[in-house]
């Protein structure tokens, strides 16, 4: 569903993706670990479309915004970034700074279990059951806020 709205919206000067993005705000989780200013390097690594995400990167003070590009020909199953694609597009962007160092990754939700396995820290936002199980089957150590 998201190829197909991201292919249909593509070059629609009319979208307002400013007010979306402002129409989201009564839903957006205020964390005090986003807000630490001692990391080097913030990164929204996301799967939502990249039209809106550079805006909520930008507002929320993240250094850059990893996210599902509009697809430029035939749908292919990994355009969305997400999962391994997700990890391959956060350890690609650090080794294009010199740095190997994930340190802390914030999430909702076990897909992004690629990402948690290599980040030094995790923390869950609001997870469910399931997240919660995968983790601790997989022995991963995690601290939750809601």
């Amino acid at each position: 569903m998201k190829y197909i709205i991201l292919k249909a919206i593509k070059g629609n000067e009319k979208i307002n993706y400013e007010a979306f993005v402002s129409s989201l705000s009564n839903y957006k989780n205020h964390l005090k670990v986003i807000e630490d200013t001692t990391f080097d390097i913030k990164i929204l690594a996301t799967a939502a479309p990249n039209c809106y995400s550079k805006i909520i990167a930008l507002n929320e003070g993240f250094d850059v915004c990893l996210a599902t590009n509009t697809p430029e020909k035939n749908y292919k199953s990994d355009f969305e970034n997400i999962r391994e694609v997700k990890k391959q597009a956060v350890t690609t962007y650090l080794k294009t700074l010199g740095n190997n160092h994930f340190d802390t990754v914030v999430t909702d939700h076990f897909d992004d279990l690629p990402l948690i396995k290599i980040a030094q820290h995790v923390i869950l936002v609001n997870p469910n059951k399931e997240t919660k199980n995968i983790l601790k089957q997989n022995q991963i150590f995690f601290n939750i806020v809601s």
